[in-house]
């Protein structure tokens, strides 16, 4: 679902993906939809990936809860290392952000 007003112009398919993820999770672990409260919209840092159409909020005000935190971890378990998942004070921020891997440490 998307909240209404959310603008998600110019996101990437690394964000469909995401969002794609985060909807079965919050079925799974809260029986409940997840809601889009901004993309490429509203305030944010002036670094914020928001900005680039790589990041997301979700809304966790529709959460129980003790349903916050498990939907959180399942949600940064099950993007991976390539996304940064953040527990804000009212809505879960997830962005595309893979890191450059260690030179020393390739296979």
């Amino acid at each position: 679902m998307i909240k209404a007003g959310v603008d998600l112009r110019g996101l990437t398919p690394q964000m469909a993906v995401a969002y794609t993820i985060a909807s079965l999770v919050y079925r799974d672990k809260a029986g409940i939809s997840c809601v889009i409260t901004s993309g490429s919209d509203g305030k944010h840092g002036p670094n914020s990936l928001h900005y680039h159409g790589k990041a997301l909020d979700l809304r966790t005000n529709n959460l129980r809860g003790p349903l916050v935190h498990p939907v959180y971890l399942a949600l940064k378990e099950a993007l991976g290392a390539q996304y940064d998942v953040v527990l804000e004070a009212d809505h879960i921020h997830c962005e595309f952000d893979p890191k450059e891997p260690d030179k020393d440490t390739e296979a």
